[in-house]
């Protein structure tokens, strides 16, 4: 595929992503259910295809910039998940939030994918 094609692919999956995700984020708040998990991962899904489409043109080529972008986004994410994982046990243990495990590992599952995408967006504008 070119360029060109994985950018419009990508927006059409962002844009399916965020339909089912305010389709599904209703639900659930109209149900007092929310975060039920799925949810939060729909968003997150939205956001990664939406980084994607940014991102794809600038990462076919498999240079020492985006090389350097991806690097540095893991390394920036690792420390920002590091962060997420100790600021949640800390809910969890005070009871602060009355969330099951499922519920837990999809709002880090979510936090990450996010942390992860939107740090090489940031990063690829930066260098």
């Amino acid at each position: 595929m070119t360029k060109q094609y994985d950018r419009k692919l990508f927006v059409i999956l962002g844009v399916f992503f965020l339909l089912l995700a305010i389709l599904f984020n209703v639900a659930t708040i109209s149900t007092r259910t929310f975060p039920a998990g799925h949810d939060l991962m729909l968003l997150a899904m939205t956001v990664m295809c939406f980084c994607n489409a940014y991102l794809a043109p600038q990462f076919v080529q498999n240079d020492e910039r985006t090389k350097k972008i991806r690097e540095r986004s893991m390394f920036y994410s690792y420390i920002m998940n590091i962060g997420f994982i100790i600021v949640m046990l800390t809910v969890l243990y005070f009871d602060i939030l009355d969330v099951t495990a499922y519920q837990a590992v999809a709002i880090l599952g979510a936090l990450i994918i996010v942390t992860s995408f939107l740090t090489m967006v940031v990063l690829s504008k930066r260098y």
